[in-house]
């Protein structure tokens, strides 16, 4: 039977290897492949997946691993009575900005056990940066503990993060782009995990994705709540908020659960509800 603190001291363990590959692999010529969904995928995604999920088999066979490059599902009735462990991998989130340089790619670790998330890890190799969390044990930066910045929810606080815009007209909510970038509201392109460290900073008050993967996710549904965060999808609200496919909203609670400064967004959000 395997233990949180075996699992979480492991599962840190496993990011440090995937973001000196990342870092590694950064400085290389970069091969890539289109994927099914038009996305891409490098040498470097299949390398960093294989080697991790060499690393866990070997500590940890019995658990399941679920990665963006190999595949694998969740199961969908998971037995809470058993110890069953589940890994989701993500080695490079945000592959597009990888291929071009650009610093803001992430490198994501989640484990589950009985289908509920329990560790999460989110490194943005380039910029030096870990967030890591552990269900009811708290939440650091770069093994510091996280406190919340005083910042989160004064009115100074206008910024509203997104997903690149091209995103949107896929997702054909293409109005929002308009919504968020030419109207009232103040939007930056902060996309991926840079958006949700925005947002632990209290650099922006909201971060708001229209399509996502449970391994885009899957940290951070253990790191925002820790935190004291919200992390749903926009037909959802942070009291029924769990971990699955499709759009993602994230923004801070006060101290009774409620959302900070968010309305106006969450709003928007509602009246373009997708799954």
């Amino acid at each position: 039977m395997s233990s949180h603190t075996q699992v979480y001291e492991f599962a840190r363990q496993c990011m440090q290897r995937s973001v000196a590959m990342c870092q590694d692999f950064s400085h290389r010529p970069v091969g890539k492949l289109r994927k099914g969904d038009k996305t891409w995928v490098t040498e470097a995604d299949l390398s960093i997946e294989k080697e991790l999920r060499k690393m866990i088999r070997s500590t940890f066979p019995e658990h399941r691993i679920i990665g963006e490059e190999e595949g694998d599902e969740l199961p969908s009735s998971p037995n809470s009575n058993k110890d069953e462990w589940t890994w989701i991998l993500d080695p490079i989130d945000g592959t597009f900005s990888f291929v071009h340089g650009v610093p803001f790619y992430s490198s994501l670790l989640a484990v589950l056990k009985n289908g509920v998330p329990q560790i999460g890890f989110a490194a943005l190799p380039e910029m030096g940066i870990v967030m890591s969390g552990e269900r009811g044990r708290g939440v650091w930066i770069n093994n510091v503990p996280y406190v919340r910045p005083e910042r989160i929810g004064q009115d100074a606080i206008e910024l509203v993060a997104t997903a690149d815009p091209y995103r949107f007209a896929m997702e054909n909510v293409g109005k929002l782009v308009s919504d968020f970038y030419t109207g009232a509201i103040k939007a930056r392109t902060y996309p991926d995990a840079l958006g949700y460290y925005m947002l632990l900073r209290g650099s922006v008050r909201a971060f708001v994705d229209p399509k996502v993967e449970i391994w885009d996710v899957a940290p951070f549904h253990v790191i925002l709540p820790e935190a004291g965060f919200a992390i749903h999808s926009w037909n959802r609200t942070a009291a029924t908020a769990r971990l699955e496919r499709g759009s993602s909203v994230a923004y801070p609670l006060d101290a009774s659960g409620k959302p900070v400064a968010v309305n106006d967004v969450l709003g928007l959000l509602k009246g373009s509800v997708r799954p």
